[in-house]
C-alpha cells in the first residue's frame, strides 16, 4: 500500500539533505562538528547504522500486533557504528551505501499496510508505519540542525 504522506516524504527529503555532502572535500567531513562531537562523516555513518537496524530487524516485525525488538542500548550501538564506518576510508562509499540502505527503508515501509499497528519491545504504545517512521525524521533533522550549526 503506497503512502503519500508527508512523513515518508521528509524522510526523504532528509536523505537528500546528507547525501549533498558527497560534493564536499574528505577534511570537512572527518573534522567533528565541535569539540568531542562526532564528524559529519560519524552522523552519517550513525544514521546509515541505525537504517541497517530497521531494515533488517524492524521493518519484518512491522504487522497488526507485531512486537518490534527493544531498540539497543545508544552507547554501545553508536560505538559499533563509529567501529563500522572506520572501514571507508573515504565518506563518498559511505553516502552511497547510506542512499542504498535509505531507499530500500522508505520502499519496504511505503510498502507495508499503512493501517498495521505494532509496538516495540513491552512497550504499551502502539505505532504505525508512520507514526514509527515519524521519529527517524526528527532524529535525522536533529543530526542535520546539528550540521547546520556549522555554518552558522
Amino acid at each position: 500500500m503506497k503512502s503519500t504522506t508527508s512523513t515518508y516524504d521528509a524522510f526523504q527529503y532528509n536523505m537528500e539533505f546528507f547525501n549533498s555532502f558527497a560534493t564536499k572535500e574528505e577534511t570537512e567531513l572527518i573534522k567533528p562538528i565541535s569539540t568531542g562531537k562526532w564528524s559529519i562523516k560519524d552522523i552519517i555513518g550513525h544514521i546509515y547504522f541505525l537504517d541497517l537496524f530497521l531494515l533488517e530487524y524492524m521493518v519484518p516485525e512491522m504487522k497488526d500486533n507485531g512486537v518490534l525488538p527493544d531498540f539497543p542500548d545508544h552507547d554501545n550501538y553508536n560505538e559499533k557504528a563509529i567501529q563500522s564506518i572506520k572501514s571507508f576510508t573515504d565518506t563518498n562509499p559511505l553516502i552511497e551505501e547510506f542512499i542504498i540502505t535509505r531507499k530500500k527503508l522508505i520502499a519496504n515501509m511505503e510498502n507495508l499496510d499503512q493501517e498495521v499497528r505494532f509496538t516495540i519491545g513491552n512497550k504499551k504504545r502502539k505505532f504505525t508505519p508512520e507514526s514509527f517512521l515519524r521519529m527517524f525524521v526528527q532524529h535525522d533533522i536533529h543530526h542535520m540542525e546539528q550540521i547546520k550549526s556549522l555554518a552558522d
